[in-house]
């Protein structure tokens, strides 16, 4: 099990007992706020399943002969699928939030600060555990300072935006709910949550293009000039290139030129430029 698996799994068991723990005592309390965080807290649960899963299958079919570039794109997968259930929840919350705003309801203050100040520490404490996402990031800057693309690990980036999204919405409501029990601003309540939907949604729909793009075998331009400039300053012509990401940041290309260079001399120029899971060198006389 990997390191980022490992923090998922715990991160999920965690959700799940807070989830367990919110549905018990808003049942027994009658306090619908609970009872409506406690399911909250399951979908949330469900998110990070399928991260935990995506590893999962990533290990299993790292070596499958099954897929011809690897398991990688389970990684892009899980983030879009994830990653899609986030820009619902932010839809939800915009849609909530304008009908709470044009027909609002009466506010038990005490139980909703009780229940958005349990939901911040429960995902404080997960953002903590999954604090290598920093450390993922300055291996991306590295990466990308050693071969001029960075990698990102997107199905952990979509757990950890899940985790963001909810201790948004909690600091924000509790903002909101203070100065609405203290100030009288009610209206607080569903402002907030109107902008924190906007942010959520704007999340996702990043999230969603930058796996889009991968799943859809998106060419990236620029990684693709510098490979066609690199084989001409090789003195090598070129007739065609096509290159595609085939998952947690390694690549796969197939060129067509006419060169000086063996296929391999090829293979060990461009590699330079990114890492490759698969290239293809059909040389023109």
């Amino acid at each position: 099990m990997t390191k980022n698996e490992r923090k998922t799994l715990t991160v999920i068991i965690l959700t799940l007992i807070t989830m367990a723990a919110e549905i018990t005592f808003g049942y027994f309390t009658n306090s619908m706020a609970l009872l409506a965080d406690g399911w909250h807290m399951g979908t949330h649960a469900f998110a990070l399943s399928i991260t935990f899963f995506a590893y999962m299958m990533i290990r299993k079919y790292q070596y499958s002969e099954k897929l011809a570039f690897g398991s990688g794109k389970f990684s892009p997968l899980a983030g879009f699928a994830s990653a899609i259930l986030l820009a619902l929840s932010g839809v939800w919350i915009l849609y909530e939030s304008a009908e709470r705003f044009f027909n609002p309801l009466e506010i038990n203050f005490n139980e909703a600060i009780l229940v958005a100040a349990i939901g911040l520490l429960v995902n404080a404490l997960c953002a903590f555990i999954m604090g290598g996402h920093a450390h993922s990031h300055r291996h991306a800057h590295q990466h990308e300072s050693q071969s001029g693309h960075k990698h990102e690990d997107f199905n952990f980036k979509s757990a950890y935006l899940h985790i963001l999204a909810d201790a948004l919405t909690s600091l924000l409501a509790i903002a909101a709910l203070i100065l609405g029990k203290y100030a009288g601003l009610n209206f607080l309540d569903s402002l907030v949550g109107f902008l924190g939907g906007a942010l959520i949604c704007s999340w996702a729909l990043g999230l969603i293009k930058a796996t889009g793009k991968i799943l859809a075998d998106y060419e990236d331009p620029a990684l693709k000039e510098e490979l066609i400039t690199t084989l001409k300053e090789a003195g090598a012509s070129v007739e065609y290139l096509h290159i595609w990401n085939t998952g947690q940041g390694k690549y796969a290309a197939v060129i067509k030129c006419s060169a000086k260079q063996s296929a391999e001399e090829i293979k060990t120029l461009i590699s330079a430029q990114a890492e490759f899971y698969l290239i293809n060198v059909e040389k023109t006389i």
